[in-house]
């Protein structure tokens, strides 16, 4: 703990317990976010019965998600680890444990992602264009493209509601848990 400001550090000990249940939040958002955003275009009247869904293990939708997840939570996390040299060794082992490891396209995505620089409003965009080829470009393209935007922002919201929990920060993550109501209404 910081004797100043009063913020939990996390240390490498923790890690591996923190990952595992970062990983399974991460794993059900992905779902989440791609079946959230196809029932809600359905109930706009939207035909979606020939869009394939399927997220599996090592198919490049779960990649661009995997890419676009760590891109949103990288930065919280690393504010609970005080050393540089924990922080990269939390992002390593994040990443080969949600099968992301550098190199591979899940981080290709998340470097395609970190490009936006924090700019929430051009990685939703950028994430609503590559799910929208990635489920074979359906009509109307607009109508598709709008809705997995605004479902972009929501898993922003709840991977990095999802962190803060793993990192045992339950206070900042009613504060954001809270915001995702207020957008959904």
């Amino acid at each position: 703990m910081d004797l100043f400001s009063g913020k939990k550090y996390i240390n490498r000990e923790e890690f591996q317990a923190i990952i595992h249940k970062l990983a399974k939040s991460l794993e059900a958002s992905r779902e989440e976010y791609i079946l959230g955003s196809l029932l809600q275009l359905k109930r706009e009247g939207v035909d979606v019965s020939n869009v394939p869904i399927e997220i599996s293990p090592g198919n490049e939708l779960e990649d661009v998600l995997k890419g676009f997840e760590l891109t949103s939570i990288m930065g919280i996390a690393w504010k609970y680890i005080k050393s540089l040299e924990d922080q990269l060794s939390f992002d390593n082992a994040l990443c080969k444990h949600i099968n992301a490891e550098k190199g591979s396209r899940a981080w290709n995505f998340r470097e395609k992602y970190t490009d936006c620089q924090g700019n929430m409003d051009a990685l939703a965009t950028t994430l609503s264009i590559d799910v929208h080829k990635l489920i074979g470009s359906p009509r109307p393209e607009n109508e598709y493209k709008a809705q997995f935007k605004g479902g972009a922002y929501i898993l922003i919201g709840i991977c990095q509601a999802d962190t803060y929990s793993a990192c045992g920060d339950t206070k900042m993550e009613k504060k954001v848990r809270e915001k995702i109501k207020m957008y959904l209404k």
